[in-house]
Protein backbone atom coordinates (compact mmCIF):
# COMPACT_ATOMS: atom_id res chain seq x y z
CA UNK A 1 0.00 0.00 0.00
CA UNK A 2 1.09 3.70 -0.53
CA UNK A 3 -0.87 5.91 1.79
CA UNK A 4 -2.85 4.17 4.47
CA UNK A 5 -1.51 2.29 7.51
CA UNK A 6 -4.68 -0.77 6.98
CA UNK A 7 -5.53 -3.05 3.77
CA UNK A 8 -9.17 -3.12 2.90
CA UNK A 9 -10.29 -6.24 2.52
CA UNK A 10 -12.89 -7.42 0.18
CA UNK A 11 -16.15 -8.37 2.46
CA UNK A 12 -15.05 -4.53 3.72
CA UNK A 13 -15.02 -3.09 0.37
CA UNK A 14 -17.96 -4.67 -0.70
CA UNK A 15 -19.90 -3.26 2.17
CA UNK A 16 -18.90 -0.04 1.49
CA UNK A 17 -19.17 -0.04 -2.41
CA UNK A 18 -22.86 -1.12 -1.49
CA UNK A 19 -23.64 1.08 1.48
CA UNK A 20 -22.21 4.29 -0.60
CA UNK A 21 -18.65 4.75 1.94
CA UNK A 22 -17.29 7.45 1.00
CA UNK A 23 -14.24 7.63 3.35
CA UNK A 24 -13.37 3.85 2.45
CA UNK A 25 -13.95 4.74 -1.20
CA UNK A 26 -11.46 7.82 -0.78
CA UNK A 27 -9.11 5.33 1.01
CA UNK A 28 -9.43 2.83 -1.51
CA UNK A 29 -8.54 5.62 -4.65
CA UNK A 30 -5.94 7.56 -2.34
CA UNK A 31 -4.71 3.95 -1.68
CA UNK A 32 -4.50 2.00 -5.06
CA UNK A 33 -5.02 5.16 -7.93
CA UNK A 34 -0.95 5.84 -8.34
CA UNK A 35 -0.37 1.84 -8.83
CA UNK A 36 -3.81 1.41 -11.10
CA UNK A 37 -2.34 4.47 -13.13
CA UNK A 38 1.55 2.86 -13.56
CA UNK A 39 -0.02 -0.54 -14.61
CA UNK A 40 -2.70 1.24 -17.03
CA UNK A 41 0.34 3.20 -18.20
CA UNK A 42 2.78 -0.12 -19.08
CA UNK A 43 -0.36 -1.17 -21.13
CA UNK A 44 -1.52 1.64 -23.03
CA UNK A 45 1.79 3.83 -22.88
CA UNK A 46 -0.70 7.04 -22.76
CA UNK A 47 -0.08 8.95 -20.10
CA UNK A 48 -4.30 10.30 -20.61
CA UNK A 49 -5.32 7.45 -21.91
CA UNK A 50 -4.20 5.94 -18.51
CA UNK A 51 -5.53 8.47 -16.53
CA UNK A 52 -9.05 7.64 -18.13
CA UNK A 53 -8.66 4.31 -17.45
CA UNK A 54 -8.51 3.91 -13.54
CA UNK A 55 -11.03 7.40 -13.61
CA UNK A 56 -13.60 5.34 -15.00
CA UNK A 57 -13.05 2.09 -13.56
CA UNK A 58 -13.64 3.87 -9.96
CA UNK A 59 -16.75 5.81 -11.55
CA UNK A 60 -17.64 2.50 -12.51
CA UNK A 61 -16.95 0.94 -8.60
CA UNK A 62 -19.29 4.19 -7.29
CA UNK A 63 -21.60 3.96 -9.52
CA UNK A 64 -22.21 -0.11 -10.35
CA UNK A 65 -20.94 -1.23 -5.95
CA UNK A 66 -24.30 -1.92 -5.53
CA UNK A 67 -24.18 -4.72 -7.34
CA UNK A 68 -20.71 -5.96 -7.30
CA UNK A 69 -19.21 -9.01 -5.07
CA UNK A 70 -15.46 -8.62 -4.51
CA UNK A 71 -13.75 -11.68 -3.10
CA UNK A 72 -10.15 -12.60 -3.36
CA UNK A 73 -7.32 -9.76 -2.55
CA UNK A 74 -8.94 -6.08 -3.53
CA UNK A 75 -4.88 -5.15 -5.27
CA UNK A 76 -5.67 -8.46 -7.44
CA UNK A 77 -9.46 -7.24 -8.51
CA UNK A 78 -7.98 -4.38 -9.00
CA UNK A 79 -5.21 -4.61 -11.03
CA UNK A 80 -6.85 -7.42 -13.05
CA UNK A 81 -10.39 -4.77 -14.10
CA UNK A 82 -7.90 -2.16 -14.81
CA UNK A 83 -5.65 -4.45 -17.04
CA UNK A 84 -8.81 -5.65 -18.78
CA UNK A 85 -10.16 -2.17 -19.39
CA UNK A 86 -7.03 -1.48 -21.05
CA UNK A 87 -6.82 -4.80 -23.15
CA UNK A 88 -10.50 -3.93 -24.24
CA UNK A 89 -9.31 -0.18 -25.06
CA UNK A 90 -6.35 -1.62 -27.27
CA UNK A 91 -8.91 -3.95 -29.29
CA UNK A 92 -11.57 -1.48 -29.40
CA UNK A 93 -8.77 1.33 -30.71
CA UNK A 94 -8.10 -1.37 -33.13
CA UNK A 95 -4.25 -1.08 -32.67
CA UNK A 96 -2.04 -4.24 -33.53
CA UNK A 97 -1.51 -6.06 -30.02
CA UNK A 98 0.76 -8.60 -29.93
CA UNK A 99 -0.29 -12.42 -28.39
CA UNK A 100 2.30 -11.70 -25.94
CA UNK A 101 0.93 -8.63 -24.56
CA UNK A 102 -2.85 -10.13 -24.25
CA UNK A 103 -1.61 -13.17 -22.41
CA UNK A 104 -1.99 -11.67 -18.90
CA UNK A 105 -2.30 -14.47 -16.78
CA UNK A 106 -3.61 -14.39 -13.65
CA UNK A 107 -1.12 -16.45 -11.68
CA UNK A 108 0.94 -15.39 -8.57
CA UNK A 109 4.27 -15.20 -10.70
CA UNK A 110 2.88 -13.23 -13.28
CA UNK A 111 1.41 -11.04 -10.42
CA UNK A 112 4.03 -10.46 -8.61
CA UNK A 113 5.80 -9.40 -12.00
CA UNK A 114 4.00 -6.80 -12.15
CA UNK A 115 3.78 -5.74 -8.60
CA UNK A 116 7.85 -5.69 -8.41
CA UNK A 117 7.69 -3.56 -11.80
CA UNK A 118 5.27 -0.94 -10.35
CA UNK A 119 7.05 -0.60 -7.38
CA UNK A 120 10.46 -0.51 -9.39
CA UNK A 121 8.64 2.51 -11.60
CA UNK A 122 7.31 4.39 -8.42
CA UNK A 123 10.74 4.15 -6.88
CA UNK A 124 12.45 5.68 -9.71
CA UNK A 125 9.54 8.15 -9.72
CA UNK A 126 10.35 9.17 -6.49
CA UNK A 127 14.22 10.10 -6.68
CA UNK A 128 13.06 11.66 -10.52
CA UNK A 129 10.94 14.13 -8.62
CA UNK A 130 14.44 16.30 -7.37
CA UNK A 131 15.59 16.60 -10.88
CA UNK A 132 15.04 20.21 -12.22
CA UNK A 133 12.07 19.99 -14.90
CA UNK A 134 14.25 20.20 -17.75
CA UNK A 135 16.39 17.29 -16.88
CA UNK A 136 13.48 15.10 -15.61
CA UNK A 137 11.38 16.08 -19.13
CA UNK A 138 14.51 14.75 -21.06
CA UNK A 139 15.13 11.87 -19.09
CA UNK A 140 11.31 10.97 -19.55
CA UNK A 141 11.31 11.45 -23.24
CA UNK A 142 14.42 9.35 -23.80
CA UNK A 143 13.57 6.48 -21.00
CA UNK A 144 10.10 6.12 -20.57
CA UNK A 145 8.60 7.41 -24.28
CA UNK A 146 11.68 5.81 -26.21
CA UNK A 147 13.23 9.14 -28.06
CA UNK A 148 16.63 9.49 -29.05
CA UNK A 149 18.43 12.22 -28.11
CA UNK A 150 18.71 13.91 -31.57
CA UNK A 151 14.63 13.43 -31.53
CA UNK A 152 14.45 15.05 -27.87
CA UNK A 153 16.63 17.92 -28.99
CA UNK A 154 14.32 18.89 -31.71
CA UNK A 155 11.40 18.51 -30.11
CA UNK A 156 12.69 21.03 -27.24
CA UNK A 157 14.81 23.05 -29.52
CA UNK A 158 18.04 22.86 -27.34
CA UNK A 159 21.51 21.23 -28.40
CA UNK A 160 21.92 17.26 -28.87
CA UNK A 161 25.23 18.06 -26.20
CA UNK A 162 22.50 19.39 -23.94
CA UNK A 163 20.13 16.41 -24.00
CA UNK A 164 23.45 14.34 -23.29
CA UNK A 165 24.38 16.45 -20.69
CA UNK A 166 20.85 16.29 -19.31
CA UNK A 167 20.85 12.38 -19.64
CA UNK A 168 24.00 11.96 -18.15
CA UNK A 169 23.02 14.23 -14.54
CA UNK A 170 19.75 12.41 -13.99
CA UNK A 171 21.45 8.53 -14.80
CA UNK A 172 23.99 9.36 -12.67
CA UNK A 173 21.31 11.08 -10.18
CA UNK A 174 19.56 7.64 -10.48
CA UNK A 175 22.46 5.65 -9.86
CA UNK A 176 23.46 7.13 -6.85
CA UNK A 177 20.10 7.14 -5.45
CA UNK A 178 18.90 3.30 -6.80
CA UNK A 179 22.25 1.38 -6.20
CA UNK A 180 23.79 0.01 -3.19
CA UNK A 181 26.74 2.23 -1.73
CA UNK A 182 30.13 0.52 -2.11
CA UNK A 183 32.39 0.88 0.81
CA UNK A 184 35.71 1.67 -0.24
CA UNK A 185 39.04 -0.08 1.67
Amino acid sequence: MTQHDRTISAAELTAGLRNHDKDLFQQLYHTYSRELYLLAFRWVQDEGLAKDMVHNLFVYLWEKGHSLTITGEVRHYLFRAVTNRCINELKRRSRTVSEELLRFESDTASFYEIADYIVFQQELLKHLAPLPPRCREIFVLSRVHGLEPAEIAEKLGITLNTVYYQLSVALSTLRTALLPKKKLR
